[in-house]
């Protein structure tokens, strides 16, 4: 009897891992508005057993099968990496061969808002950082979380003061509903004796409220492009230009939620996923497409507002923002104003396109690029399900243009998905993407699992819809755009024999022979597939669809597959399930408004990325404690932006741990990256004076560790949001078209740099937290990253324009990490320096065009010199200088002059306000996609003063 118990007692203990994990499901669950599509985890023994069972009986199975074949796969393996390297080539010369120009990404916005939605109507909300755009009145319920914000209005430095606040007052009023008698000579005594606004039961100093709401009015106007012009005015010196940018900079914060708040558009093939899902679920009726928002309460405000309310008794400006940030008691309105959000954005949705139509009628793919195929088909057709009629003198340009090259049959493959599931074209001119592949056993190489997560969580959507042939019910509109789209009849269109056709405006990347073979192969399987394992496949890509949704809490992981998902989700389940309506809620996270028109954006936001950017360049200067406000507000968004769980059943839905990382925008869209953890991280770092529980930081490093491209095979350095799963290889089924290096997720010299960066802060801060293994990651980055550098010494910029921001990033952490002794004579910092100096302007500054990551090679801004390419280059040559001690006289000179030049041409460039005018577009993704980052012309300028500030007195002095 004591065996079986000792054997029962080792048999929990061996179960106990399992049940914690069920526990947890359990949570999950109860988080959840719906039932969680997460497979539930063994929760007895029976069920630990069968599982390690069935995990055995695999694993033996694939060694068996293995011992039989390897000399195969072996073979096939280096075929298919002799084929690879033969098709980069010939990708490579075709893509330096690009011969397109790019336009101004900056216009003016010739069309104007409606007269009856101006732009002065528009206002931003913003909860922990999610953001989100509304019309009209104030909503009666406040923004949620922002808890250091409503904290600081109390006269309050932390979120634990404020909820022992919160407390006591609860605790008050429950005292005073229980004896009214005390509860009358308590009134008046609240505050202790201090002129408070009350709001909840909370007391607010109105003077902190007032600046609060300024400040945010400020901000919401600057987004909106309605602050006043100010003109270029050169300062005395670069600290007095450094110190008016900060200003300017901490302008630009949230002064409740803490984050920098930035438009991140620029991709023009965005907006119309979900115009066209909208057209769907409206049944084909434009006017139902932005109907009323069910979670919009707009109360009318008297004006008149009694002393104790938010924002005191004026009735002024600042007493609506604080309605707006902190919610309107319903006691104090004059009832419900109707929501006229919907009708707005429709409104901005179309003046948008409107102004970012190029001259010649098209659009581009992106606002800097040439007319395409993809952008002016797609643009044309969402003016058109908005509500612009086929005579508007813009949409017949748009249509004389499709006309003049081919017709729309020759829409690139993304394209024409979209067109199929409006039923304006035939699934029969689209190669076959069947649902089948996600059946894939993982070990094979092209399966999904080990495809790059945003190629992944697009494939797998339009794999579902081509499964089922789904396209939408023929409306009105759909029939005349049948007719408007294409140069012949749409009955007579062989569609099978444009399967391979593509615009050569678009064409980027070719498709290569083995692409085409297996679309031949895919092609006779489509013919007759299998009903059953059809079924099968359809129900794993709807569980892999539905995860997502539910792991970002409905965000998804980019708006491409936020429209697919919320399409398919309503196919399935209805335009009143919990899930779609979840999906609706979060919809205005990615539209953004501008002084064009409403745009939408390439993530949710890029909140962490740019508030981790603001307040290292504030660092840099070495001004930090000059704003502890600021400060806090911006430490405390990083805190609450951080991920502090793993995915549920992740190994099920090909996720990564999450636990201790950052991602690009807000805590809730869930997915890691990893550089966004390594900024995220080295923010803490830099600010040690606020709290942050060390336990925490670890879990950052764990996960920055866990990302590593390291062992066998490894390349020591980090990709984006996952290790790289694939081999290069896999490449060669890139069937985008538009794009280049979507199949995998490869090491990039910028993500492995910051994370380089951050390791060696923290390594100087926690010397004895895994100390060997931080070390090889930093050594063995280091290496990669060089290893990464051109010939002619420069580092290719993957996810900014181009080789500056390389090579800054570059730079900085190979400075940072002390690894490089005498970086003023190593070869690499050398060589990268001398990249720079032959690239420089005549006026002092460096611009790079986006053609520059289009063809992989350094290519002059046409509109010259830029201040974010001038901030980096700056950088990069101050952090790779090293001592001056260790360089040849006439070598520092050199060094010396283009730094003080390039300053010198971000000081000339600096407006009276102390900002910086908006020139080309900064950012991009995947070699030909330019993206927006408004930020960057203010915190990298005010970032590279600061370094330069600190660097002269080093420098300068010691060559003196």
């Amino acid at each position: 009897m004591d065996r079986f118990r000792s054997a029962m007692s080792r048999a929990k203990g061996i179960l106990q891992p399992y049940a914690a994990e069920h526990d947890r499901f359990v949570a999950y669950q109860r988080t959840l508005p719906v039932r969680t599509v997460a497979p539930e985890p063994p929760n007895t023994l029976r069920d630990y057993i069968s599982r390690q069972i069935w995990r055995l009986g695999r694993l033996c199975l694939l060694f068996l099968f293995f011992s039989f074949t390897w000399p195969f796969w072996l073979i096939l393996h280096l075929i298919l990496k002799l084929l690879d390297r033969h098709q980069r080539r010939v990708w490579l010369k075709y893509q330096r061969a690009w011969p397109f120009r790019s336009v101004p990404h900056v216009r003016e916005s010739v069309h104007k808002p409606s007269r009856s939605f101006p732009l002065e109507g528009w206002h931003l909300r913003c909860e922990d950082g999610r953001q989100r755009w509304y019309y009209g009145a104030p909503m009666r319920d406040g923004e949620a979380g922002n808890e250091l914000g409503l904290a600081q209005l109390c006269a309050l430095h932390s979120v634990a003061d404020y909820h022992e606040l919160l407390h006591r007052r609860g605790e008050a009023e429950s005292a005073r509903a229980a004896s009214p008698q005390q509860a009358n000579g308590a009134q008046g005594s609240a505050g202790n004796g201090m002129d408070v606004a009350f709001g909840e039961g909370v007391p607010w100093l109105p003077d902190l409220l007032e600046e609060k709401c300024a400040k945010r009015a400020f901000m919401e106007k600057y987004q909106l492009g309605l602050t006043p012009p100010s003109a270029p005015r050169l300062r005395a010196s670069a600290e007095s230009a450094m110190d008016d940018g900060i200003r300017f900079l901490l302008k630009l914060q949230d002064p409740f939620s803490g984050h920098w708040p930035n438009d991140y558009s620029g991709c023009m093939f965005l907006v119309a996923g979900l115009v066209y899902t909208k057209y769907i679920v409206a049944d084909g009726e434009t006017y139902r497409m932005f109907p009323a928002s069910p979670e919009h309460h707009h109360v009318k405000v008297s004006g008149r507002r009694s002393k104790h309310h938010p924002g005191g008794g004026g009735g002024g400006e600042e007493s609506h923002y604080a309605e707006r940030v902190l919610g309107v008691p319903a006691a104090e309105n004059d009832g419900e104003e109707p929501c006229r959000c919907g009708e707005a954005t429709r409104q901005e949705l179309i003046r948008y396109l409107r102004n970012y139509q190029n001259q010649d009628g098209g659009w581009g793919q992106h606002t800097e690029g040439h007319s395409t195929m993809l952008g002016t088909v797609l643009n044309y057709v969402t003016m058109r399900l908005l509500g612009v009629p086929p005579n508007d003198p813009q949409a017949k340009s748009a249509r004389d243009w499709i006309h003049a090259h081919g017709g729309a049959t020759t829409t690139p493959m993304w394209g024409r998905v979209w067109l199929s599931i409006l039923g304006v074209y035939s699934w029969e001119g689209v190669n076959p993407i069947p649902p089948e592949m996600i059946l894939l056993p993982d070990w094979i190489p092209f399966s999904l699992g080990r495809s790059w997560c945003h190629s992944r969580v697009i494939a797998i959507p339009f794999s579902y819809l081509y499964g089922l042939r789904w396209s939408a019910p023929v409306f009105p509109t759909s029939l005349a755009l049948r007719e408007e789209l294409y140069t012949q009849p749409y009955s007579s269109i062989p569609w099978r024999s444009f399967r391979g056709a593509v615009c050569e405006r678009d064409l980027y990347t070719p498709t290569s022979p083995l692409f085409r073979m297996a679309m031949s192969l895919l092609d006779l399987y489509e013919r007759y597939p299998l009903s059953f394992l059809r079924r099968y496949a359809l129900e794993v890509n709807w569980r892999h669809i539905a995860y997502d949704d539910e792991n970002t809490h409905f965000i998804c992981l980019g708006p491409v597959n936020k429209s697919l998902n919320m399409l398919i989700t309503w196919i399935r389940e209805g335009e009143h399930s919990a899930r779609f309506e979840e999906h609706c809620a979060h919809v205005a996270d990615y539209l953004y408004m501008g002084p064009t028109g409403m745009r939408m954006s390439g993530y949710n936001g890029s909140q962490l990325w740019d508030t981790s950017f603001a307040v290292q360049a504030i660092c840099a200067c070495r001004r930090e404690m000059m704003y502890p406000s600021e400060m806090a507000l911006a430490h405390h968004y990083v805190d609450v932006a951080q991920v502090q769980e793993d995915p549920m059943a992740a190994d099920a839905f090909y996720r990564h741990r999450t636990k201790g990382a950052w991602n690009f925008s807000t805590s809730p869209q869930g997915w890691q990256v990893s550089d966004c953890t390594a900024e995220g991280l080295r923010v803490l770092l830099l600010l040690p004076q606020y709290d942050f529980p060390v336990r925490r930081i670890f879990d950052g490093v764990d996960e920055i560790l866990s990302l590593r491209n390291g062992g066998f095979g490894g390349d020591g350095g980090w990709a984006t949001y996952e290790p790289t799963r694939g081999p290069r290889y896999c490449e060669l089924l890139d069937c985008a078209e538009l794009f280049k290096d979507v199949m995998i997720d490869y090491s990039y010299a910028e993500c492995s740099s910051s994370c380089i960066h951050t390791l060696s802060l923290f390594r100087e801060q926690y010397p004895s937290y895994r100390r060997s293994d931080v070390d090889r990651a930093i050594s063995e980055g280091i290496a990669c990253v060089l290893g990464k550098q051109q010939p002619d010494g420069g580092f290719y910029g993957s996810w900014a324009v181009c080789y500056t921001y390389g090579a800054w990033i570059v730079a900085d952490a190979l400075h940072a990490s002390k690894e490089l002794p005498a970086m003023a004579t190593h070869p690499h910092c050398m060589k990268l320096i001398d990249f720079l100096l032959k690239h420089q302007n005549e006026d002092g500054g460096w611009g790079e065009d986006i053609n520059a990551c289009v063809q992989q090679m350094w290519v002059d801004n046409p509109d010259g010199s830029q201040v974010v390419n001038t901030a980096w280059a700056v950088m990069a040559i101050i952090s790779a200088s090293g001592f001056a001690s260790h360089t040849e006289p006439e070598r520092q000179r050199v060094i010396r002059r283009a730094v003080d030049r390039g300053i010198q041409l971000i000081m000339s460039r600096q407006l009276d306000n102390g900002d910086w005018i908006q020139e080309r577009i900064s950012g991009v993704f995947n070699g030909n996609n330019p993206i927006h980052y408004p930020g960057y012309k203010n915190s990298m300028t005010v970032w590279a003063l600061g370094k330069y500030n600190t660097w002269k007195r080093r420098y300068v002095l010691a060559s003196a």
